[in-house]
């Protein structure tokens, strides 16, 4: 999905409407605009089923993976706020 995508999405749902991101193992974290950011990311190459389907580029080797390494935006949960990559 990309901004444009997220936007149309959006438009959709009444605009009072709270935005919560999942918690670690339950529960739910507000979004909150100084927990958004753009990272770069490499995709498809989550090894395991808990982790995410991309990684953070800076945890990969940008390198290896150049062909795959785009820029997201992130929304990202308080639980991970204190220690993005």
């Amino acid at each position: 999905m990309n901004v444009r995508q997220l936007m149309t999405l959006l438009a959709t749902y009444p605009p009072d409407l709270r935005v919560v991101v999942n918690g670690y193992e339950s529960g739910f974290d507000d979004v909150e605009s100084e927990r958004v950011s753009v990272t770069s990311i490499v995709l498809d190459v989550g090894d395991d089923w808990w982790d995410g389907r991309h990684a953070a580029a800076v945890d990969r080797g940008s390198e290896e993976h150049s062909a795959r390494v785009v820029d997201a935006l992130v929304l990202w949960r308080a639980s991970h706020w204190n220690d993005p990559p």
